[in-house]
């Protein structure tokens, strides 16, 4: 109670009884605030004591129902799986196999308890992985696996890292001459009239992203504008790359924009530098280029200029014939892309440029990995991917997009399925100046290009006519029926 004195009036004793009786009632709240939280937060302890099974409606955390991968794979057909996960049940398992020591931790060994809906297995995460890789719709997969809709991204991510810290599946330039003669020795057998000095074939392909953000510029040093490739009118990375007879990678560099030439991007790489010094190739072994790069010791490009006087055709032949085997990389290539539907696409909006050097990094390694599983046939795309690929803006690959090719095997061929929208978009020839194409020239004689012309025009091979090389495509597909 409220003294009163001599010198409080009225008016003050009467407002003192109002503050007091407010101070009192704002206590009692408190109070009920407090005790109502108690019981709340010993509700919630008793309930994570048992197994959990969902949270009730209106709770931050959706119930869902993870999707048992494993259970579905067992029933479902063989077809079915390769075209959404574009590789086999077998080549999945041993993938997961090789790399789940370096998939994060399913959840369940949280300290907190269970997770809400249940761990999401390393199985989930591969099958999530893949099938971004190819093509679907990261909602759609959400929604199939019982993931919140950001998982199948997290998912994609977590795999790539995985692939790119397994030291296995890495990918490493033949440097034993014992290993590059072998490589030549696959080459031969591809070729029409044995040339057996090619161990590796290059070329440049655009990787298709969205205009690079200002961190991403402020990071790389250089504006939004070199990433325009002019010639394909597209954003991109320009990715040099090497393969085998066998169209496996063995040697991948990703540090240019797409505005970059092949030939530049080529330069300024640590593999072109130990190329020029020297003792890298075994004497008389180099790689096949086409006219973006420069003959050399190391380098076998075609010729620009065909000259055809009185009646000689053999530097037309050498092209052709040099073309046999230069263009396994683009071979290589196009089994990448339409393998991988994601790459038929600009990558995801606001995916760093180091990001996407990793992911194309890990869908390289697994690549080759598909191949040296003796899975080098590739399915016709997923009608679902397709029609995504699409609504996103993405190319048209007509033969592997139809269905009527569902009965066979899909194999690449270099006129119908060659990637135009990718290809050649670094065949800037102006950044190859004279100086460049002359440091051989004293010594041209015994350039790789010269013997393989003089062995040309010593045999009299010659280019085959057109029609008979219809022909032979025609032979090669009903073989593969």
């Amino acid at each position: 109670m409220t003294r009163v004195n001599k010198n409080t009036s009225w008016e003050d004793y009467l407002y003192d009884e109002e503050e007091d009786d407010a101070r009192e009632h704002a206590e009692r709240r408190r109070h009920a605030m407090q005790t109502a939280f108690a019981a709340t937060s010993i509700a919630s302890t008793a309930m994570s004591t048992g197994k959990h099974k969902g949270r009730k409606r209106g709770a931050k955390t959706k119930t869902r129902v993870r999707l048992n991968v494993d259970e579905v794979f067992q029933r479902m057909d063989d077809r079915h799986f390769r075209r959404k996960y574009r590789m086999d049940k077998v080549v999945f398992y041993n993938l997961l196999h090789i790399i789940e020591d370096h998939l994060p931790s399913t959840g369940k060994d949280r300290k907190r308890g269970a997770t809400p809906n249940g761990e999401i297995t390393h199985s989930s995460r591969l099958s999530m992985a893949l099938r971004v890789a190819a093509g679907g719709d990261p909602l759609d997969i959400a929604d199939y696996h019982g993931v919140n809709e950001d998982e199948p991204m997290a998912s994609f991510w977590y795999v790539v890292d995985a692939i790119n810290n397994t030291p296995q599946l890495n990918i490493a330039f033949p440097e034993r001459h014992e290993e590059q003669e072998q490589l030549a020795r696959e080459f031969k057998k591809k070729s029409e009239i044995g040339i057996d000095c090619c161990i590796g074939a290059i070329d440049g392909i655009l990787i298709w992203i969205h205009k690079p953000t200002e961190a991403d510029c402020e990071g790389t040093g250089v504006g939004p504008k070199p990433f325009f490739c002019g010639r394909k009118k597209k954003y991109g990375l320009n990715m040099q790359a090497i393969c085998d007879a066998r169209r496996r990678f063995i040697w991948v560099d990703i540090h240019f924009p797409g505005a970059t030439s092949d030939y530049f991007a080529f330069e300024q790489t640590d593999l072109f530098r130990r190329l020029q010094e020297g003792g890298l190739l075994k004497a008389g072994l180099c790689l096949f280029g086409d006219a973006a790069y420069v003959n050399a010791p190391y380098m076998c490009a075609p010729f620009r200029n065909v000259q055809m006087e009185d009646g000689d055709t053999s530097m037309d032949s050498f092209n052709f014939f040099q073309s046999q085997l230069r263009i396994t990389i683009e071979c290589a290539f196009g089994m990448l892309v339409h393998r991988f539907g994601m790459l038929r696409k600009p990558f995801p909006v606001n995916i760093s440029i180091s990001k996407t050097n990793a992911a194309m990094l890990a869908l390289c390694k697994l690549h080759n990995y598909c191949i040296d599983s003796d899975r080098e046939e590739i399915f016709p795309a997923d009608i679902c991917d397709v029609s995504n690929i699409m609504l996103d803006g993405g190319m048209t690959l007509p033969r592997i997009d139809n269905d009527e090719i569902d009965n066979y095997y899909w194999q690449y061929d270099e006129e119908d399925d060659r990637l135009h929208q990718l290809l050649d978009g670094g065949n800037h020839f102006e950044d190859i100046n004279r100086s460049v194409r002359r440091r051989y020239r004293r010594r041209s004689d015994r350039l790789p290009s010269a013997l393989i012309h003089e062995h040309i025009k010593n045999t009299g091979a010659r280019r085959p006519e057109r029609n008979n090389r219809r022909n032979r495509r025609r032979r090669r597909r009903r073989r593969s029926v």
